[in-house]
């Protein structure tokens, strides 16, 4: 598993990405977030994954660059693309306003760190565009390329079909979210059922898996055609420059398909154009939440006995403490349990290889994440039913070497009252 994607995602973070919460999450207007609502089955109506989407004026801008692009490729593969100055020009000023972006900047050192050479910003635009923009050969199809594929979506090989269409922004958009408010997506069901824990996927808010129909537009030189994708995909949350960054580090370098991104594991599926380093796909798959679940309670890790105190500090004060705990949230429940973890040091400090135990010995290993002193990071629990018992308990926290640090314990009319937040 190599940390390069999580450093990707969390410059994109830091940039131009927005946080993906779900429902019962409250966002950050001036960060930006997207509500991300999968349901549990199939639906019948117009359901809106993407429930609510806040993309602040300070980070708007490589998004409507990208916007810019999407009306420059024909829908049929068989239309011929024809790149007119305008379009190039689009191009252009779309590489050159992500270059300066923290993540297209922390990608360009890892690709440095890969090839042991330096490389100068137009080197850097260069190796966008050409895994990105540059047209090649695919199959039967004379002119492809990755972004038309992944960010814009097209006619598929199957021409009923849709090929690509792995950018959350684009589907926002198609379903309404534009500002003329035009709907062209009917989303059918959720479709996680390839992945090793397929009940954890609707859970894990920075990634959607569905089945969908898209009322495709023409585009440039096309007709508009009714499309459906039985299967497909998006991480939600990263810019479009983000997502840039994460094909470029996944195509090229040796980083691998596997990725860990804020406590769940990612399958990064690539393919290159035919006979170059051309990007003809990239999405990822939903594997699970890194959870370990222990059903027999002889194999779990043995906890200390219950302490006379609520918090029982097994090791000095520690860097990470527990502060507060969703017990019992309201019904219906679902995954919706929650942990508050403080930075209780005087130094800014990192969750990576942290990990916490649930009274029946689930243990979750927290994902990469840096708190400044005194941050509360909400953890919400990845599991379909609840693993906090409403009644007595206690919850272990795990130092990166496998100590344990804090015992919290709570008592049964706690964990019986629903709706209320235990302090720890």
């Amino acid at each position: 598993m190599d940390f390069a994607y999580q450093r990707i995602w969390d410059a994109d973070q830091r940039g131009n990405g927005v946080a993906a919460l779900r429902p019962d999450e409250v966002g950050d207007a001036q960060a930006g977030y997207v509500i991300v609502n999968e349901p549990a089955d199939a639906v019948t109506s117009d359901w809106k994954v993407l429930e609510e989407v806040v993309i602040p004026n300070h980070k708007r801008h490589t998004y409507d660059l990208c916007m810019q692009l999407m009306d420059n490729y024909a829908l049929q593969r068989a239309t011929p693309e024809i790149l007119r100055p305008q379009e190039q020009a689009e191009e252009t000023q779309f590489i050159q306003a992500i270059l300066d972006t923290e993540v297209i900047q922390t990608a360009g050192k890892i690709l440095e760190d890969h090839t042991g050479a330096a490389l100068t910003p137009s080197e850097l635009g260069a190796l966008i565009h050409d895994c990105w923009f540059a047209y090649g050969q695919s199959g039967g199809q004379a002119q492809a390329t990755g972004f038309e594929h992944v960010f814009v979506g097209e006619q598929g090989a199957q021409h009923s079909r849709i090929g690509g269409y792995h950018y959350w922004h684009k589907y926002w958009l198609d379903d309404g979210g534009a500002a003329t408010g035009a709907d062209h997506i009917l989303y059918k069901a959720p479709r996680y059922g390839g992945a090793e824990r397929p009940d954890q996927g609707i859970l894990i808010p920075e990634i959607v898996t569905l089945q969908m129909d898209w009322d495709a537009p023409g585009g440039d030189g096309g007709h508009p055609q009714p499309l459906s994708k039985p299967i497909g995909g998006f991480f939600v949350g990263c810019s479009p420059e983000g997502l840039i960054a994460l094909g470029l580090i996944r195509n090229l370098t040796r980083a691998g398909k596997w990725a860990n991104i804020n406590g769940a594991d990612y399958q990064l599926d690539l393919h290159r154009l035919d006979g170059s380093r051309g990007i003809r796909t990239f999405f990822p798959r939903f594997l699970r939440a890194n959870v370990t679940a222990i059903d027999d309670p002889s194999k779990s890790a043995p906890l200390s006995p219950a302490p006379a105190n609520p918090i029982v500090t097994i090791r000095g004060a520690g860097v990470f403490r527990i502060v507060a705990a969703m017990i019992n949230p309201p019904n219906p429940e679902g995954g919706r349990e929650f942990l508050q973890i403080i930075n209780a040091s005087d130094q800014p400090a990192n969750l990576r290889g942290w990990s916490i135990t649930a009274p029946n010995g689930t243990r979750f290993h927290l994902a990469s994440r840096a708190l400044d002193p005194g941050e509360i990071f909400r953890f919400t629990l990845p599991v379909p039913n609840g693993v906090l018992r409403n009644r007595s308990g206690e919850i272990g926290l795990y130092d990166a070497a496998g100590s344990l640090v804090q015992l919290c314990e709570y008592a049964s009319d706690e964990g019986q009252t629903e709706g209320a937040v235990v302090l720890f």
